[in-house]
């Protein structure tokens, strides 16, 4: 009998520690290497991402004719809320974009955030430049309160995002690994655009 009841016992200690130990790493999620220290770059304090994207053959002209076809198509409702063309030249493209970044989307729940960022695309014969800058959140928006407003510098930095270099702090890391998976998003539908 002390035999069963002392095997019970170890059995529901290592139960319970195996519990805890798998609910410490979910809060303590190491970040995945595409959101780990560096992903996201600052230069002169703001966050800007730069992606250089590579088009052999094509002419600067041809470039920019497929990254304007690309905006028209991917810049539309309902994938954005607004987005407005700032600048059109030769070889340069800017706009801005407003829409969502969406954390849970579940029955009767939906955590979300808009998110503001200027986008520029620089072609040279061979390909371009993309990058993505002045980057800031809305979040809550539909709160009667106003909700609360933040700057990519605030939140995704690796100063801001990052616990000990490894974990993402819950706030924080999702709206920088939405961030990212958004500039993710927009280079490989640029890219795949130019390149077809």
């Amino acid at each position: 009998m002390k035999k069963i009841l002392f095997t019970l016992i170890a059995l529901l200690f290592i139960t319970t520690t195996a519990q805890a130990q798998l609910f410490k790493s979910r809060d303590k999620k190491a970040a995945k290497t595409e959101y780990n220290i560096g992903s996201v770059p600052v230069e002169n304090k703001h966050v800007v991402f730069r992606e250089k994207i590579e088009a052999p053959g094509l002419s600067s002209a041809q470039i920019m004719e497929r990254a304007r076809a690309w905006y028209g198509k991917r810049f539309v409702k309902p994938t954005v809320i607004s987005a407005k063309i700032l600048k059109e030249e030769k070889n340069t493209f800017e706009a801005k974009s407003e829409e969502y970044i969406v954390f849970t989307k579940k029955l009767f729940v939906l955590n979300r955030a808009r998110a503001y960022y200027y986008l520029t695309i620089n072609s040279y014969d061979g390909g371009c430049e993309f990058i993505m800058s002045r980057i800031s959140y809305w979040h809550d928006d539909e709160n009667p309160n106003g909700g609360i407003r933040y700057t990519a510098e605030e939140l995704i930095t690796d100063e801001n995002a990052l616990d000990g270099n490894t974990a993402l702090k819950k706030k924080e890391g999702k709206f920088r690994t939405k961030t990212i998976d958004l500039k993710e998003k927009l280079v490989e539908g640029l890219k795949k655009e130019i390149n077809k």
